[in-house]
């Protein structure tokens, strides 16, 4: 069976690798881009701050390509002109000043002193009208106010801009990095556009970047929307496009317009170039609002569509409310005022500020949105992780439910089979052994006899009669190693027969000395807890299993003494406790290391796994040579069967754990 989770987890390491080497790429571009635009930005406010304490018309002033004197703004300080800056509802151009042609603006200013009036004849939406104005006194302040905010509005896009785009870890967070580089760029390029007193000409940066970044601006609204669709969403995606590309193809329209113009007539139509960038960044603020609320309705479900998972559609809602809202904003205050009036609709310094602060909210909003994005996907795979552990413990738990039955199921049939070979070797081999022997006694005995009363077949007899006795003492010798077989295979069938408590005492008192005759070995039994058992015991299920662990882990355990501890003395002793019974099995041998016994010394172990199956435990504790107290401890506790559950009456009621 194929395991895909093997190939999902390929194909996402093979996108995080790709991404990892496009978003290193991107970001250098980014930073060259970033790095370009400061020195422009630069210039151009060089050459603002280099006017500081000159004298100007408490305006300022720009030349557009067709050679025409335009206002471009007026700062707060000083009281408003009544000639509005040039817009699509208004047409003014300044066409003298002083009375004479108004080339020589910038010389008149020179020669004028703070507070002297200069009048201005101004064409109007084509009717000519003069007006005067005090002049002033160009101040540090006026430029910040005016220029100063524009650089720090702009450094505050282009440098939220670099940081979400270095670490995005996806090609829509990347998005949302480069979708900010168009407000930089009007930003930090207004400074090319206004003069104060001298006259420059518009140059290349004011043609070709500053007003064309308007047009930049409408596309990314578009493309920021199209990404911010749910389906677009939902998974990690590439560049497309259809999303990423389309966008921007008009720009190129845009483009060759511009470099056409400039190739055939020196200079691009200012007035045509703003209303095609600006009216394109009209268009992509609108249609993005509209994709954008779209894409709201269909994430609160007030409009049908696929249903949109509750991770996405938190980060969506809000991502959405704070860029529709951002949008909104500039449109009202900004852009829509300048195309219908030539004025914001707020005073300037707050339109910059708000502007300067609106990208540190955006970079809080998304990075917050992306903190908790990677919170809900370390929940989720902590979920999965959670699942596949549950799902791999309940297939543990099953196995060890296998198992478990599998033991219990080969532990019955051991005592099973040892039960059939212990009254096999007692009906068969054994028997037959003690027939042999007695009709071999009955043989000897008879020829003896003979031989007494015919002395003449004495010495025919005689060797005959021996080797009788030695038949019957192989007989004999025979009969003891069959119930030393009897004994290994643990005598099931003398348990059935004597009930637990003398098959043990016997076992104890009889075979085992039996079995080994040569060993100095005394063992001690205290059985008395046994004499509250049924006679019944193991008529059930539950009774056998009890009797079968007391019986099989004393059977080893003592035989293991005799074998192996060289011990001298032995305990064998009961209690019963609180609906348990305990069995100890204690000696004062050589003692051995519990955790060092080899797999292959099974008699424990399975004396252990009939404990377990009885329900209780078996717990064995050694100390070896030479230390003091040497010896073993083995401590056998068992529930007693509910059949056995009655009153105590025994003498033995304290627990042998304490002893030990």
């Amino acid at each position: 069976m194929l395991n895909l989770s093997v190939f999902n987890s390929n194909d996402e390491r093979t996108i995080q690798q790709w991404w990892k080497r496009l978003r290193s790429r991107l970001t250098l571009l980014y930073l060259v881009a970033a790095l370009l635009l400061l020195i422009i930005s630069g210039f151009g406010h060089a050459r603002l701050l280099k006017e500081v304490g000159q004298t100007f018309g408490g305006f300022f002033w720009g030349i557009d390509t067709d050679r025409q004197v335009v206002i471009v703004s007026t700062p707060p300080e000083l009281p408003s002109f009544s000639v509005a800056p040039g817009s699509l509802t208004n047409v003014s151009v300044l066409t003298g000043v002083n009375g004479e042609d108004i080339s020589s603006l910038s010389t008149v200013y020179q020669h004028a002193r703070p507070g002297d009036n200069i009048n201005y004849t101004v064409l109007q939406n084509g009717k000519p009208l003069t007006v005067s104005r005090a002049a002033a006194t160009f101040t540090f302040d006026m430029w910040f106010n005016n220029y100063g905010w524009t650089l720090i509005a702009g450094l505050s896009w282009l440098l939220v801009g670099g940081l979400l785009l270095a670490t995005a870890s996806e090609w829509t967070g990347a998005v949302e990095g480069i979708t900010l580089l168009p407000p930089a760029m009007l930003f930090l390029l207004y400074s090319h556009w206004g003069n104060v007193q001298q006259a420059y000409q518009p140059d290349l940066v004011f043609q070709l970047l500053w007003i064309p970044s308007f047009a930049l601006l409408g596309a990314a609204f578009i493309q920021l929307s199209l990404t911010y669709r749910p389906e677009a969403f939902k998974t990690p995606r590439a560049p497309r496009m259809l999303i990423d590309g389309l966008p921007y193809l008009p720009l190129l329209a845009l483009l060759a317009f511009d470099l056409s113009s400039l190739l055939i007539k020196g200079s691009v139509p200012t007035r045509l170039e703003f209303i095609l960038s600006l009216g394109y960044a009209v268009f992509g603020g609108i249609l993005s609002l509209g994709i954008g609320l779209n894409s709201l309705l269909r994430i609160f479900r007030v409009l049908p569509g696929k249903s949109v998972p509750t991770g996405i559609r938190r980060r969506l809602g809000e991502l959405l409310t704070l860029w529709i809202g951002g949008i909104g904003l500039g449109f009202g205050l900004g852009i829509l005022p300048i195309l219908l009036t030539g004025k914001t609709l707020a005073p300037l310094q707050i339109f910059y500020v708000l502007a300067a602060v609106y990208p540190l909210v955006l970079i809080y909003a998304i990075r917050s949105l992306r903190l908790i994005d990677r919170l809900e996907a370390t929940l989720e795979q902590r979920e999965q992780a959670l699942r596949e552990q549950q799902k791999t413990a309940e297939q543990l738990r099953q196995s060890n439910r296998e198992l478990q039955q599998a033991t219990s199921l080969l532990l019955h049939a051991d005592a099973h089979l040892r039960s059939i070979l212990s009254q096999r070797i007692h009906d068969q081999p054994r028997q037959q052994a003690l027939r042999i022997r007695s009709l071999l006694g009955h043989w000897q005995h008879k020829l003896k006899l003979e031989a007494e009363q015919n002395q003449g077949l004495k010495f025919v007899l005689q060797p005959v009669s021996e080797a009788l006795g030695k038949v019957r003492k192989i007989s004999e010798e025979l009969e003891g190693d069959l119930r030393g077989l009897q004994l290994l295979v643990e005598d099931a069938y003398q348990r059935r027969n004597l009930g637990l408590k003398l098959h043990l005492e016997k076992l104890i008192r009889e075979d085992l000395p039996a079995l080994h005759p040569e060993s100095l070995l005394r063992v001690q039994p205290d059985l008395w807890a046994l004499d509250e058992l049924q006679p019944g015991l193991e008529e059930t299920g539950e009774g056998e299993k009890f009797a079968e662990a007391i019986s099989f882990t004393v059977t080893q355990a003592l035989l293991n003494i005799y074998n192996h501890a060289g011990a001298s003395f032995a305990t064998v002793r009961s209690a019963r406790v609180n609906g348990s019974l305990e069995i100890m099995i204690t000696d004062d041998g050589r003692g051995f290391d519990v955790n060092a016994v080899t797999a292959d010394k099974t008699s424990l172990f399975k004396a252990k796994l009939k404990a377990r199956e009885a329900g209780g435990v078996l717990t064995i504790h050694s100390v070896a040579r030479p230390q003091a107290e040497h010896g073993t401890i083995i401590l056998l506790r068992l529930p007693l069967p509910r059949t056995e559950l009655s009153p105590q009456t025994g003498p033995l009621s304290g627990s042998l754990v304490q002893e030990i």
